[in-house]
């Protein structure tokens, strides 16, 4: 029985052995191993709105407000959304096309029902966490806007093995975001990690170095996991998290996504 045991064990060294080693010949530096990962992201990216089924889930977003240097908490809100995503039919040129959708509908606020179309977001807003993250890194026609590099060692996020990809901005790029509801040029610096085994991104985080008046700071990240839709499992966001940072204030958004259900006749909205 033991030496069962002793020869089980072995075995089981051994195999882990020969998976490092297996990690450790991928070389993180090679240029092969750079554009592997950059076409598995450009495919996932570019799939991902087209291959997402209409579903359902709730959206909790928690924004505070700091006050600098003293790190006082001045506000907090909580506010539970309905989130929906549609594929929508859309005819152009004679062509049929799908168009990926996003509507919010607000439930409540620290824990009291309001009515959605009384709400009016206060502060600072930031938007496009769900899929413009990963869509505007990612894609194929967008990538051409930052300078990739591997860090030259691996990495582990949340027990998996994984790349850390660097990205710059290019100096003439076609990237831009949204700030309290102005379109302003985007320059950024950031990372990402992606899983050594199936190249999907765990996640993506940037500072923006290119900002409005009166911000010192804004830096964004977005958690990734597989979540079950029907039959079918998709890599979706799971948080997200945001910090802008002004003179006096140093504002934060977590958002969380939870609950996801694929939507059809057995959930319906009201």
């Amino acid at each position: 029985m033991i030496e069962k045991l002793l020869k089980k064990s072995l075995l089981t060294i051994g195999l882990c052995f020969f998976a490092v080693i297996a990690i450790l010949a991928q070389n993180p530096t090679d240029p092969e191993t750079l554009e592997k990962i950059l076409v598995a992201l450009a495919s996932r990216a570019d799939s991902f709105e087209k291959s997402l089924p209409d579903f359902i889930a709730t959206e909790t977003i928690l924004q505070e407000s700091y006050q600098k240097p003293s790190g006082k908490l001045l506000e907090s809100s909580e506010i539970v959304s309905r989130l929906t995503g549609r594929q929508l039919e859309l005819t152009k040129k004679g062509r049929t096309q799908l168009d990926f959708q996003e509507y919010r509908q607000v439930q409540s606020i620290n824990g009291k029902t309001v009515k959605s179309d009384k709400f009016k977001p206060r502060g600072p807003q930031v938007d496009g966490v769900f899929s413009s993250i990963l869509v505007s890194h990612f894609a194929s026609r967008d990538q051409k806007d930052f300078s990739f590099d591997l860090d030259t060692n691996f990495h582990i996020l949340r027990g998996r093995n994984t790349y850390l990809l660097k990205f710059t901005s290019k100096i003439v790029n076609q990237q831009y975001y949204f700030f309290e509801g102005k379109r302003l040029a985007s320059e950024q610096v950031g990372q990402a990690w992606i899983d050594t085994e199936t190249l999907v991104p765990l996640r993506i985080e940037y500072q923006e170095k290119k900002l409005p008046k009166g911000l010192e700071s804004l830096s964004y990240a977005v958690d990734y996991a597989y979540v079950t839709l029907g039959e079918d499992s998709f890599l979706l966001p799971i948080e997200a998290s945001s910090e802008f940072v002004e003179k006096k204030f140093t504002n934060r958004v977590n958002q969380k996504y939870s609950d996801y259900k694929k939507f059809s006749t057995d959930v319906k909205l009201e």
